[in-house]
């Protein structure tokens, strides 16, 4: 289905109260992803014996549809508040074609910054499970961590953003993953490996 078509479809109004987030005081970050799509969490070695959760988000940026585009659809401002995913989703259903695309992440872009804020593996890993456990991002263990199934959520110290979630070792994979399976529909753990650190 192309744009044309897809602007006709229904979707395209259910699409739109899905859409939009609310722009924070910077004006500009979107807020935290939330499982609104399914999402595999995959485990990876840290320091410390600790085990690192990541999602199945692309390591990399992707291309998004170009502003122009998405104001012409939904009007002007969208495309700021339009969440990134939400972008692909509707780019791998084949609404859009390569022309309407674009791909604003070789500088520190505005675009650039929301993506290692919020959809890069490792963040986007600790939002979800923050909304699965009902957890609050904070500096506080207590507020932020859930010790009986082994997790501890930390915010650090960087600009953009950078979040995660991590098991205090591996025993606790497996009471990690029928926690996660009992709370959410949406998210799967995959405990079949536990893949090396790309920084050793």
């Amino acid at each position: 289905m192309k744009r044309r078509s897809f602007l006709k479809a229904p979707l395209a109004a259910a699409a739109a109260s899905e859409a939009f987030g609310h722009p924070s005081e910077d004006g500009w970050i979107e807020g935290p992803s939330k499982p609104d799509f399914r999402h595999v969490l995959h485990f990876e070695h840290s320091h410390r014996g600790q085990i690192l959760i990541k999602s199945d988000a692309s390591p990399t940026p992707r291309p998004l549809i170009k502003p122009d585009v998405i104001d012409g659809i939904w009007g002007p401002g969208a495309y700021s508040l339009m969440r990134q995913p939400l972008h692909w989703h509707m780019i791998d259903m084949g609404w859009f074609d390569h022309e309407d695309l674009w791909f604003p992440f070789n500088e520190m872009t505005e675009e650039h910054c929301v993506w290692l804020a919020y959809y890069q593996p490792a963040c986007q890993a600790h939002d979800i499970i923050c909304e699965i456990f009902g957890l609050v991002p904070s500096i506080s263990e207590e507020l932020s961590s859930s010790p009986d199934i082994g997790l501890h959520c930390a915010i650090h110290p960087s600009t953009p953003r950078y979040v995660t979630a991590k098991l205090y070792g591996p025993e606790w994979i497996p009471v990690f993953k029928k926690a996660v399976e009992q709370e959410s529909k949406l998210v799967t753990v995959d405990d079949t490996e536990i893949r090396p650190s790309p920084y050793r």
